[in-house]
C-alpha cells in the first residue's frame, strides 16, 4: 500500500505540473495570437506616420503649402512626435511577440515528457482504489483525500510562487523607471531655469533610459498578468489586473510624444507611481495566499500522521 502511495504521490505531482504548463501554453498561445495582431495592426500606423513625415519634408503639395503658411516646421515637430510613438510602439509589441514565442516553445518542450502522465495517473488510482475497497475503512479513503489535496495545493504554491517573482521583478522594473524619471523631472527643473544645452542633454538622456526601463516593466507585467489570470480562479482570488498588459502604450503616448513639456514627465511619474501600488498590492496577496496555503498543507500533513499513528487505517 505505501509503495503504491508513493508512486501515485510522484505521478500525481506530475499531473498537476501538466496541467500547470497545459494552462500557461494556452494563455500564452492567447496572448501570442494577439501580440502578433497588434504588430499588424501597429507596423500599419508606423508606415502611415512614416509617410506623412516623408510627405510633409518632401515636395509635396502639401509640404509647400505648409512652407507657405509657414507652419510646417511645427507640423513636421508634431509628425516627428507621432512617427517616433508609433515606432516605439511597434518596438515594444514586436519585443513582446517574440518573447511570447520564445515561452510558447520553452512550455511545448517542458510538456513533451509529461505527455502520457494522465494515463499512468488513472492506471495508478484504479488500483489505489481496488486497494481502498478490498481493504474498506473511512481512514484509509481519509487518506486517500488528504493526498489529493496536498498535490493541488503543493501544486498552486508553485503557481502562486511564480506569480510572485513575476510581480517582484515587475516593481524592480518599475522602481528603475521611477528612478529615470524622477532624475528627468529634476533636471528638466534645472533646464526650465537656465540650466543650457547641458540639462536639456540630460534630461533626454534620462528619457531614453526611461524608455528601455518602460519596455522592461512591460514584459513583466505581461507575465504577471497571465501568471495571474489562472492563479485568481486557481486560488479564487480577487486581484484586480486591469492595465498590467497596456502599461507601455500609455506611457508612450503620454511620455515620448511630448517629452520636452516638463509637465508630461510627472504626469507619466504619476502613472508609474500608481501602477506600482497596484503591483505591489497584487504581490501582499499572493504573499498571504502563499502562507494560507502552507498553513493548509502543514495541517493537512499533522492530519496524516495523525491517522497512521494511531493506527486507524482499519475498519476500527
Amino acid at each position: 500500500m505505501l509503495d503504491l502511495e508513493e508512486k501515485l504521490q510522484k505521478v500525481r505531482e506530475e499531473k498537476e505540473l501538466a496541467e500547470q504548463l497545459e494552462r500557461k501554453l494556452y494563455l500564452a498561445e492567447e496572448s501570442l495570437r494577439q501580440a502578433k495582431s497588434k504588430v499588424t495592426e501597429l507596423e500599419k500606423i508606423r508606415q502611415k506616420e512614416k509617410k506623412d513625415l516623408e510627405r510633409l519634408e518632401g515636395l509635396s503639395l502639401t509640404g509647400l503649402f505648409s512652407t507657405i503658411l509657414g507652419t510646417k516646421a511645427e507640423k513636421m515637430d508634431k509628425e516627428r512626435q507621432e512617427y517616433l510613438a508609433a515606432e516605439l510602439k511597434y518596438e515594444t509589441a514586436l519585443n513582446t511577440m517574440k518573447s511570447l514565442e520564445r515561452e510558447v516553445a520553452v512550455l511545448k518542450e517542458q510538456l513533451l515528457p509529461l505527455a502520457n502522465v494522465k494515463q499512468k495517473y488513472r492506471a495508478i488510482l484504479k488500483k489505489k482504489e481496488e486497494l481502498l475497497k478490498a481493504q474498506g475503512g473511512k481512514m484509509a479513503e481519509k487518506l486517500f483525500a488528504l493526498a489529493e489535496e496536498e498535490g493541488h495545493l503543493k501544486a498552486l504554491a508553485k503557481e502562486l510562487e511564480e506569480a510572485r517573482e513575476a510581480a517582484q521583478k515587475g516593481l524592480r522594473a518599475l522602481d528603475d523607471l521611477r528612478g529615470s524619471l524622477l532624475s528627468a523631472a529634476n533636471w528638466g527643473t534645472w533646464d526650465m531655469l537656465g540650466g543650457g544645452m547641458l540639462s536639456t542633454a540630460i534630461k533626454h538622456s534620462k528619457i531614453n533610459n526611461a524608455k528601455g526601463q518602460a519596455m522592461r516593466a512591460q514584459r513583466y507585467l505581461e507575465r504577471l498578468s497571465r501568471e495571474l489570470a489562472d492563479v485568481k480562479i486557481q486560488a479564487h482570488l480577487k486581484i484586480d489586473i486591469g492595465g498590467l498588459a497596456t502599461f507601455a502604450d500609455y506611457f508612450f503616448d503620454g511620455l515620448i510624444v511630448d517629452w520636452v513639456v516638463q509637465s508630461r514627465i510627472n504626469d507619466a511619474k504619476k502613472r508609474v507611481n500608481a501602477l506600482r501600488i497596484q503591483v505591489a498590492s497584487i504581490e501582499r496577496s499572493l504573499i498571504a495566499e502563499l502562507q494560507k496555503n502552507a498553513a493548509r498543507i502543514r495541517e493537512i500533513k499533522e492530519q496524516r500522521i495523525l491517522i497512521v499513528d494511531q493506527g486507524f487505517f482499519s475498519n476500527k
